[in-house]
């Protein structure tokens, strides 16, 4: 994936060129420097109003109108420095004005398999195949599975895989056939129900199972599917994921990663959000010498006498699908306990030999993360299972007791904390504990409950160890990384890919911070989210429940602000105009792009020392402040982090009349 420009690097990239009148445009280039961006705007329009062609004016014009938030202003004049033949920029104009060029980055890094249709928003075009993996259809919603027995007998040299699913299921309507769900690329050699095999059929990655009776609703029945074949690699895991074939110091190295393509791309199962199994048994079966590891605990390991090992797992709680995964690797294990007042359980750590020192410093805070989540949230759902971080050969992946960790050890910092003990990747898959594997969303269009809610519990998690400043500065730069492609909520029922461009992490994590600042009473605030996490621990639900819960545990509605930032694609917009006159600010504002009862605070910083938190609503407000040389808008490009008025650094684009 490219490098993407930041608004903190925008101005860097500025250079300025020789125009016309030198000495103003040396003046224009100081008070830009100086961050004094409202003077430098108003010098440039005065300039373009002499030489109305110069395409550097357009362009400084344009950077200065981003560090004010002023994106459509900024997009208009990007263009036009690009329209007068302004050369060497393409990569920032391109960045902030074509949705396009920044699709086809974004793609790259999530999806290879699917064409994005700028007529349909940047989204495929759907089709029958989505419907059949991402609809709840009557051959899905007649049956309820609560319990899996999977084996898996993993074979390196051919990248292949076989194994058995018992599908343990209860009817809920008479049903003479019901759905289940496997990659077409993996055989089904057999479907047995009372030891007979069951006919069916497969479209696309659909199975339909026909029975030769009617069952009746609320009985309980197994079926065992066989199955065999090549599974799908990852293309770039675990974005866009399936099986990791790689060796390490000349030994085999194996993961798997399915998070928005399901678990049908590598194991039979009812492959929908929505239904979670109560408990689990996980057999990884191994080549003799290698460990296979799974979600749950371990209950056994035997030689199966054909140079392969069984490694019995058994998860106690309900589980996401995506979340099942294995690990085959010659792994060294090592472990410590937590213990809170309920109790303690294990944390374990699956590594490579040759990484154990480093990985003994690096995951040496575990436990105060999960500290400062349990205080936050509640306990670690999982106890009985205990926790596990295991060296993964990708990224990362946060299997439900069973965490992938890559094997870059915080070396890559993609996330910048003032404290280096932390590395965001444990920060961040260890939140998805309490965030996407407990509450859990039952369609992908909802995704961002788990995503958003675990890039935010990081802010957290940094507030409670580091304090508030740092607190702002992360919730600024996850700010920063907000691309406003696609609604944050996704279409349902078509298995949606909503993590393209990651505003589900991060505009996500932003509307949290921006409901914080809203609600402005920070006991009633965190009361709201441990209140939200314990009522739908180990359910699935979607956006509806979250909003829902907020409006009725705050007696406020709060649809429009959730609308917003949820289902539309730009921000609210602040919509203002002031005249700094004799020391005096005389400053009127008001909320754009936005329903009639929308209203959220925002900060305003007065002579670089003091900081006002100000509320505004759909109608125009004046505000009046004396002893003023100047002023600015505190946002995610400019802001000082010590100097914030709690719950009042908000998410938003401006408008400066002028």
């Amino acid at each position: 994936m490219k490098k993407l420009i930041t608004l903190t690097l925008l101005f860097a990239l500025l250079k300025p060129v020789f125009s016309q009148n030198s000495e103003r445009f040396s003046e224009i280039i100081t008070h830009l420097k100086k961050k004094e961006y409202y003077e430098g705007i108003k010098k440039i329009d005065s300039y373009l109003r002499d030489y109305p062609t110069n395409a550097p004016m357009y362009f400084n014009r344009g950077v200065a109108e981003l560090y004010l938030s002023d994106y459509y202003s900024a997009r208009k004049d990007l263009l036009m420095a690009k329209k007068l033949g302004i050369t060497d920029r393409d990569k920032i104009i391109n960045q902030v004005t074509s949705k396009k060029y920044m699709v086809d980055i974004l793609s790259k890094a999530y999806i290879t398999d699917c064409k994005l249709d700028s007529a349909n928003g940047f989204k495929p075009i759907f089709s029958y195949k989505d419907t059949l993996r991402g609809m709840l259809r009557p051959e899905r919603t007649c049956f309820d599975v609560y319990f899996y027995s999977l084996t898996v007998k993993v074979l390196p040299k051919t990248k292949s895989i076989e194994g058995v699913n018992q599908i343990y299921f209860k009817t809920t309507q008479p049903t003479k056939k019901i759905q289940i769900d496997l990659a077409s690329n993996l055989q089904v050699n057999s479907i047995l129900w009372k030891g007979k095999e069951l006919k069916y059929s497969r479209i696309y990655d659909a199975i339909f199972i026909e029975f030769n009776e009617e069952i009746p609703a609320n009985e309980s029945h197994m079926i065992a599917v066989s199955y065999s074949g090549v599974p799908r690699v990852a293309p770039t895991p675990p974005w866009n994921g399936g099986f990791v074939w790689k060796k390490k110091k000349r030994k085999y190295w194996i993961g798997v990663a399915c998070e928005h393509l399901g678990s049908s791309v590598w194991w039979p199962s009812k492959d929908h959000l929505s239904d979670k199994p109560d408990s689990m048994t996980i057999n990884v079966q191994a080549p003799t010498g290698y460990q296979g590891i799974a979600n749950g605990d371990l209950r056994s390991q035997r030689d199966m006498g054909d140079k392969y090992t069984n490694f019995e797992w058994h998860v106690s709680y309900p589980i996401n699908c995506y979340n099942v995964t294995l690990y085959v690797g010659n792994f060294i294990n090592f472990n410590e306990t937590f213990t809170n007042q309920n109790g303690s359980y294990k944390i374990d750590y699956y590594v490579l030999p040759h990484h154990l020192e480093k990985a003994q410093k690096y995951y040496s805070k575990t436990k105060d993360i999960v500290a400062a989540y349990e205080k936050l949230f509640g306990e670690y759902p999982y106890k009985k299972d205990g926790m596990a971080m295991v060296e993964a050969p990708y990224t990362g992946m946060e299997h439900q007791s069973a965490i992938a960790i890559g094997d870059e050890y915080g070396e890559k910092k993609r996330r910048t904390y003032e404290d280096t003990d932390y590395d965001y990747l444990v920060v961040h898959e260890t939140a998805h504990e309490w965030w996407g594997n407990t509450i859990a969303v039952s369609d992908m269009a909802d995704a961002w409950l788990s995503e958003g809610f675990a890039t935010y519990a990081e802010h957290l998690f940094i507030e409670n160890k580091l304090g508030y400043n740092e607190y702002i500065s992360a919730v600024a730069k996850t700010m920063q990384r907000i691309q406003n492609i696609w609604p944050v909520v996704g279409i349902k029922n078509v298995n949606d890919n909503t993590f393209i461009g990651g505003d589900i992490y991060h505009k996500g994590a932003a509307m949290l911070n921006n409901l914080r600042c809203i609600i402005n009473n920070d006991s009633l605030f965190f009361s709201i989210i441990k209140g939200f996490y314990n009522k739908y621990k180990y359910k699935t639900i979607g956006t509806k429940e979250f909003t829902t819960y907020v409006n009725e545990s705050t007696g406020n509605d709060y649809t429009d602000f959730f609308t917003k930032f949820l289902n539309e694609i730009d921000p609210p917009i602040l919509q203002y105009r002031f005249k700094l006159l004799n020391r005096k600010l005389t400053f009127t504002y008001e909320w754009k792009n936005v329903g009639k009862n929308f209203s959220m605070p925002f900060c305003m910083t007065i002579n670089n020392e003091k900081n006002i938190r100000l509320t505004g609503s759909t109608q125009s407000q004046t505000i009046e402040f004396n002893d003023v040389d100047s002023f600015y808008l505190p946002n995610e490009g400019r802001l000082d982090k010590n100097k914030i008025t709690p719950n009042s650094f908000t998410y938003y684009w401006a408008s400066w009349i002028h």
